[in-house]
């Protein structure tokens, strides 16, 4: 009775995905708040900072064979009781960014990080009741808190955004330990009461940070489970949504994309139809070390398929969707370096990098290096500073010279010229009209020259400003039936502001 119970309540929470708000206030500018949630982000994962993975940092496993935060946690608190190991946690915590970190990461062109936390780590752990970590809630007592201060206003200080990411679920979202939880099973998506408890633990952290402008989303899951059809994981999104937009109407709500984008990208066109908006940005990671296929590529191959096979073959071109990569390496496996040796590797790990910076940046909104920091000398392809100093990783062109109002209007007229152009050649009888395209070519390169005036930032989340500045058009003019002009000249107007801006 209790279970069919939590079905029809978790049903009724996803019922009919709530709208969000504009991702931009008609009429007016972008505002700082809204430029951290929808600029072009380069970013890093702060691993193994409150969700612990024993191969990143390993000093708090010293007293278990595990690997798992809950191992890690468990094991202290039987040996040295609950005080004590909290105190090891929180100088962890409290050490592990630095005053010298930040600004490092500023200096090297980070403007955000992805920061995995558990469920445990909210609220002084009051949403661990009936779950694993209940028991150890009294050493998370602080972490919140903890969050905030080192973590979120730390980030603001710098300009630096910061997606907090519910990393760590009840029973795991997938089968591995970074879930937080040993023997993790990815029960969680059989499990109504972790469902439902984790969509208002979603709901609870928009609500206690929406007194923030660098919040760039709010992540409810890592790396779903494949599932086909996934119907446990849109229940879930959807109440997710909606406890969020309770509190928030504007914050981006991220969710994963199970390994399998384009299932996602027809969720949420779904979920939005036509004209409407959620707020909802996709997370694709992005490995090519692990899959039996991959291991069978040389360096260059991987290289050279990236192109083809990173977020390619998108119902309408993702029309509508905007995504993440939340996690990536430079990381090849041995079997791919075995077909070439090892002479020119670092140049094959740079060339391997900079493609799929290059990539992220044209068909993400932010991409995510996976991991920043490691405790005992580096992680080699896995970190960041490594890579950063190799040169594999290199920050986008932030645009520095501002094009005055006449490169404005002779930019926008010789591409509303070459539109009409190209449609004549098309179809002479057909009925254009490049004034539209104009209009969407003009806005888009007056919204770019705004979020350029932020510290140099870029569109990021290009869907959900076209969606915007496109209603705002239709409620001040009417409706267009060629309404694909003009989002195709707003397409142009980003592009050709970053051309003559950079």
């Amino acid at each position: 009775m209790q279970q069919a119970f939590s079905k029809l309540k978790l049903k009724s929470k996803a019922h009919d995905v709530p709208q969000a708000e504009p991702a931009l206030t008609a009429g007016k500018p972008p505002s700082t708040k809204q430029i951290y949630q929808s600029r072009l982000n380069y970013g890093v994962n702060f691993g193994s900072s409150f969700v612990l993975e024993k191969w990143i940092f390993h000093d708090l496993f010293s007293e278990t064979k595990g690997d798992t935060e809950l191992d890690a946690v468990s094991s202290l608190v039987d040996k040295f009781g609950v005080d004590e190991t909290r105190t090891k946690f929180e100088n962890h915590w409290n050490n592990y960014a630095t005053a010298d970190d930040w600004k490092w990461l500023a200096q090297n062109g980070v403007n955000s990080i992805r920061l995995p936390i558990g469920y445990w780590d909210v609220d002084g752990g009051s949403f661990t009741s009936g779950f694993k970590f209940e028991k150890y809630k009294a050493v998370y007592a602080n972490a919140w808190k903890i969050i905030k201060k080192n973590y979120i206003e730390a980030a603001l200080q710098h300009k630096i955004s910061v997606i907090v990411d519910v990393h760590g679920l009840p029973g795991g979202a997938n089968k591995s330990g970074h879930s937080g939880e040993s023997g993790g099973s990815g029960s969680f998506w059989k499990d109504d009461k972790a469902q439902i408890s984790m969509a208002k633990l979603a709901g609870w952290i928009a609500n206690d940070l929406k007194k923030y402008e660098n919040i760039a989303g709010i992540q409810v899951v890592n790396e779903a489970d494949f599932a086909d059809p996934a119907k446990h994981q849109a229940t879930y999104y959807a109440a997710c949504v909606t406890e969020v937009r309770k509190s928030d109407k504007l914050v981006p709500v991220i969710i994963s994309d199970g390994w399998w984008p384009d299932q996602w990208v027809k969720w949420v066109q779904d979920e939005q139809g036509d004209d409407g908006y959620i707020g909802v940005v996709v997370d694709d990671h992005v490995y090519r070390c692990f899959s039996d296929s991959d291991k069978g590529k040389s360096p260059q191959q991987l290289t050279d398929d990236l192109n083809g096979d990173v977020l390619t073959n998108l119902t309408d071109n993702g029309n509508g969707v905007d995504f993440i990569v939340g996690e990536w390496s430079c990381v090849i496996d041995q079997k791919s370096w075995d077909k070439v040796g090892d002479a020119n590797r670092d140049e094959l790990v740079k060339k391997y990098g900079q493609a799929e910076s290059q990539i992220f940046t044209q068909r993400s909104s932010g991409y995510y290096f996976w991991t920043y920091k490691f405790q005992s000398g580096n992680g080699g392809e896995w970190d960041f500073k490594t890579m950063t100093e190799k040169g594999a990783l290199q920050p986008f062109a932030k645009p520095s010279n501002k094009p005055s109002d006449d490169q404005l209007q002779q930019a926008a007229n010789n591409a509303a010229n070459a539109h009409a152009d190209y449609w004549k050649q098309q179809d002479s009888k057909g009925s254009y009209k490049p004034d539209l395209y104009k209009d969407g070519f003009t806005t888009a390169w007056k919204d770019a020259d705004a979020f350029a005036q932020f510290d140099g930032s870029r569109i990021g989340r290009k869907e959900a400003l076209k969606r915007a500045r496109l209603q705002e058009h239709i409620s001040s003019k009417g409706s267009l039936k060629n309404d694909w002009e003009w989002n195709q000249g707003y397409d142009e107007g980003i592009k050709q502001f970053y051309e003559a801006s950079t």
